[in-house]
């Protein structure tokens, strides 16, 4: 990466939804890090550096030398790390779940950003953190997953708050289902077996597709329209209105 361009930091970039952003920040000219748990994606062909991180270590020392060693303004960081749960009930859910969804799907955030607050302040740089709208729904069968992304949503406003006299703007976007190869397997769990029928059975007659919650993602990480926007969750959701 040369210098020169503003950077931005993609934590979850090797999912369905991180590559998808990644894509888009960099169609909008930036350069970017982007961090992957597992099998290293190769080379991608468009300049992304990639950097292995595992949320529930609470280690980010090789993202920080990453980002430390780019000469680039660090103008955006996208948090879009996930794991989901296995859609038992409260009752039969195992408390090691849900306090592996916690270190993974909240924590992760604090590991990250105690890794990237010095070069996100020097740059006032936008954070978007990726949530789900299941905080608003609360769905059985789903509540370490909710609990999770609940204390994310929490964290984040608290660090919209804690980062504003840094110049540091942090919001939230939480989309409702997303069609993912992990939306099929997690449709799967809840025992869907015709995903398209499924799809097709939900207020707004389909999914979201990826594309279209990347470019909220970016548009709140780059866009001139955002500037004012802190402490903003926004929730990708059809409501028609019916009450």
């Amino acid at each position: 990466m040369g210098g020169g361009q503003d950077l931005a930091v993609v934590v979850g970039g090797s999912g369905a939804i991180g590559r998808s952003v990644v894509s888009e920040l960099r169609t909008r000219g930036l350069s970017v890090i982007a961090t992957h748990h597992g099998q290293h994606p190769g080379d991608t062909g468009d300049g992304t550096g990639w950097v292995p991180f595992d949320a529930a270590s609470g280690d980010a020392s090789g993202l920080r030398a990453a980002v430390d060693a780019a000469p680039d303004r660090l103008a955006v960081v996208v948090f879009t790390v996930g794991v989901a749960s296995s859609k038992r009930q409260v009752a039969e859910t195992p408390t090691e779940e849900f306090a592996r969804l916690f270190a993974v799907n909240a924590l992760g955030l604090v590991t990250a950003w105690q890794a990237l607050a010095a070069r996100a302040r020097a740059g006032a740089a936008r954070i978007v953190v990726v949530s789900s709208d299941t905080v608003r729904v609360a769905g059985a069968g789903n509540g370490a997953y909710t609990a999770s992304k609940a204390g994310l949503e929490a964290l984040a406003l608290t660090l919209a708050k804690e980062e504003a006299r840094n110049g540091v703007r942090v919001n939230v976007v939480a989309p409702s289902l997303v069609a993912s190869p992990q939306a099929e397997q997690i449709l799967a769990m809840k025992g869907v077996t015709d995903v398209d029928a499924h799809y097709a059975g939900l207020p707004a007659g389909r999914a979201l597709t990826v594309e279209e919650v990347a470019g909220v993602i970016a548009g709140l990480g780059c866009d001139p329209v955002w500037d004012y926007a802190t402490g903003t969750v926004v929730r990708l959701i059809f409501d028609s209105g019916a009450r």
